[in-house]
């Protein structure tokens, strides 16, 4: 029976949130929690394009902060393989002032940037396949970047983006058990962001 895991694990220390700062751990966090998939260092090596040895320190860094960890032990002794530590992760940094908010800021600035070069990365890969006639795959339709500013209260964010939640939700790939043979993986990143002239002047009465 598989091993119950916790809702979330949450990041709010700016030394756990900047060990995900590296395009190679977030690589492999992305198969590991996205994915739900089980991955001994050499198979996320492989996945990260890098080397074993190289995998296996980044995977022992993410594991001090408890955002992976090592499956069961096998019955025949082959290499124990890395998953996830919980359902989800999330980064919320804790309030603070001086040098503590400043490390907090910058450690979340490092890791916005290396995830938004692997997104980069993904997206251009995908524009380059559907501009020539071999190589393409069937999601490279929808391939694609929305940029669309919203009127909401604070209220309606929150609620905005929990019902974004919910409808991809089901589509998880730990919840889709049978699907479709024609289904395949698609990733879908979602960005707020206020707009600081326009901040708006109620209260949120629901935390999201």
């Amino acid at each position: 029976m598989p091993e119950a895991l916790d809702d979330r694990v949450e990041l709010t220390d700016p030394k756990a949130i900047r060990a995900l700062a590296h395009p190679a751990r977030l690589v492999v966090i992305d198969a590991l929690y996205d994915k739900g998939v089980a991955l001994t260092a050499t198979q996320a090596a492989q996945m990260a394009g890098t080397t074993p040895s190289a995998m296996s320190y980044h995977l022992r860094a993410l594991e001090r902060f408890g955002i992976v960890k090592r499956a069961g032990a096998s019955d025949d002794g082959r290499e124990r393989p890395w998953v996830r530590a919980a359902v989800n992760i999330s980064i919320r940094p804790s309030a603070g002032t001086g040098g503590s908010s400043m490390a907090t800021a910058a450690a979340a600035s490092a890791v916005l940037s290396a995830a938004f070069d692997v997104d980069r990365e993904r997206m251009v890969s995908a524009i380059e396949r559907n501009a020539g006639a071999d190589g393409r795959l069937p999601l490279d339709i929808v391939t694609g970047y929305s940029h669309t500013t919203v009127v909401v209260t604070p209220d309606e964010a929150v609620e905005l983006m929990r019902g974004i939640e919910q409808l991809v939700e089901p589509m998880r790939v730990e919840r889709r058990k049978a699907p479709p043979a024609e289904a395949g993986l698609l990733t879908l990143a979602v960005t707020a962001i206020p707009d600081p002239e326009h901040p708006g002047t109620a209260e949120v009465r629901h935390r999201a």
